[in-house]
């Protein structure tokens, strides 16, 4: 993840990290592709809401949902603009979400909400643009129709 900060080590004692903290763990391990140490960041009841695409309710939905959108992906990086703890405990990110895989390039601004308690994410709320998203979709298809037919 792109920020100033220091990287900051996921551990079992989650309570002793901030909210922002805890943020920058999951990113991280979005990042290294390492969803199941995302996961270990998130509560069973995880609500997971990526505007427009997909919502989850609970963590095995958002594990499907979460492995189902990164199956392309074979790097993903978030370039923070802005990542901040807001006075309702929630933290703020504003992002740049780049994304490649088997053609696919793709680099999206991202505003998100994570709601963090007792040391899990409990909440994620992404906003993008799909006109931006189609877009970067539509310029990546002849290289994702290149990697198809090298198959």
């Amino acid at each position: 993840m792109s920020t100033n900060a220091d990287p900051i080590p996921i551990t079992s004692a989650a309570s002793v990290l901030s909210p922002t903290q805890i943020v920058q763990a999951f990113i991280r391990a979005l990042e290294e592709l390492d969803f199941d140490r995302a996961l270990t960041l998130c509560a069973p009841d995880i609500r997971w809401v990526n505007a427009p695409l997909t919502t989850a309710s609970n963590k095995a939905q958002f594990d499907k949902a979460l492995r189902t959108m990164f199956k392309m992906v074979t790097r993903f990086e978030v370039q923070c603009r802005e990542i901040y703890e807001r006075e309702d405990g929630v933290v703020h990110t504003d992002r740049i979400d780049i994304a490649e895989g088997r053609g696919l390039k793709m680099k999206l601004s991202v505003q998100g909400d994570f709601r963090v308690e007792d040391g899990l994410v409990t909440e994620w709320v992404d906003r993008f643009s799909w006109r931006e998203a189609i877009g970067d979709i539509v310029k990546s298809l002849p290289a994702m129709i290149a990697f198809r037919l090298r198959k």
